[in-house]
């Protein structure tokens, strides 16, 4: 929104903005001209000469700035048409630059110009050429996005963003988790909307023998809902916190007590996703197994490169190791594969 507030919002200003060039051609005339080349007149007509060569310099606007300009108020308007059947007042901050742009498409040169999809290198040279330019290639960029598949726009425009990256790898695993049971053979139903304060599981998963399992995602809300006190808030009472429960990124929980815990870690750095990762699936997998669960396996879950293969280890009171989301169904089948080894009594 930035750069199209910055925009001019008058007709005149754009139409100035639109730089020219001059390009020569030679004429031939019966008389001579200003411009006329005398040492091409006699080498094409002889001496004396009958008719005459001369340059003769035509303006042109330059077509990168006037294809790139026509190209991108269209797709701005194609945007702004779509958003406002959802938010009618969604263009008012901008709302007299886009009018002015609407307008100036009917005006030449960008009337009689062509409309040519920029490559990146064109916009490069577009935001060289001053004000306004700078924000048209800023705009032109965004709006290739619309243009590309649909995993590299949502790359685009969400991965910028520092602070959704860890989640849409939470949400990320949670499909690669939900793929690998369904891979099992297990129906998924979606009880609740996905959030990060979970009162209940979001699905139920029911094995083909029909086992039914809870899976929870941030499943902090394991405690209240269980009657069982945390761990946690035990263990912390004497501070002067609000909110005092701890939970799994993404639990999977039987009505017999056995748990998968998986604890998300996105980073490209190891030495933060195995520390920091190990000490809270440890911390999450202690707390289930003391009140909750007889079975337990606690596995972080780093990016596929990170984490180059799964490993794991016993504890007193369960497992724990870490994988990355390429060995997820892995684990997820030698956890089952464990439970038929040694069913809980």
């Amino acid at each position: 929104m930035p750069d199209l507030i910055s925009l001019p919002s008058r007709l005149a200003t754009w139409l100035d903005a639109l730089p020219a060039i001059r390009l020569q051609h030679f004429v031939t005339a019966d008389v001579p001209l200003a411009g006329t080349d005398w040492v091409t007149t006699r080498i094409r007509h002889g001496w004396p000469p009958k008719e005459f060569a001369a340059r003769q310099s035509v303006r042109s606007t330059d077509m990168l700035l006037s294809t790139t300009l026509k190209w991108t108020l269209q797709g701005l308007a194609r945007v702004r048409l779509g958003a406002l059947k959802s938010f009618t007042e969604v263009d008012l901050p901008a709302r007299a630059q886009l009018d002015v742009t609407s307008r100036l498409l009917n005006f030449d040169p960008l009337f009689s110009a062509d409309s040519i999809r920029p490559t990146r290198h064109d916009l490069r040279a577009v935001a060289r050429a001053g004000r306004p330019w700078g924000n048209v290639a800023r705009i032109a960029e965004s709006l290739l996005v619309l243009e590309e598949t649909p995993e590299r726009m949502a790359y685009e425009l969400l991965m910028p963003d520092d602070e959704i990256r860890w989640r849409l790898f939470h949400l990320g695993v949670l499909g690669v988790l939900l793929q690998a049971l369904r891979g099992r053979g297990c129906s998924i139903v979606s009880l609740r909307p996905i959030s990060a304060r979970s009162t209940g599981p979001a699905f139920r998963i029911t094995e083909n023998t029909g086992k039914v399992w809870s899976l929870w995602f941030e499943a902090a809300g394991i405690w209240s809902v269980s009657g069982t006190r945390a761990p946690y808030a035990e263990a912390t009472r004497g501070l002067a916190l609000k909110d005092r429960s701890l939970g799994a990124d993404l639990l999977l929980l039987s009505g017999e007590g056995e748990a998968l815990v998986l604890e998300c870690k996105y980073s490209r750095n190891p030495e933060f996703v195995a520390r920091a990762g190990y000490y809270q699936a440890v911390g999450y997998a202690a707390e289930l197994a003391s009140r909750l669960c007889s079975t337990v396996m606690a596995m972080v879950v780093g990016p596929d490169g990170v984490v180059g293969s799964s490993s794991s280890t016993k504890l007193a009171f369960g497992t724990v190791g870490t994988c990355a989301p390429e060995h997820l169904a892995t684990c997820v089948d030698e956890f089952f594969v464990s439970l038929k080894a040694d069913p809980v009594l």
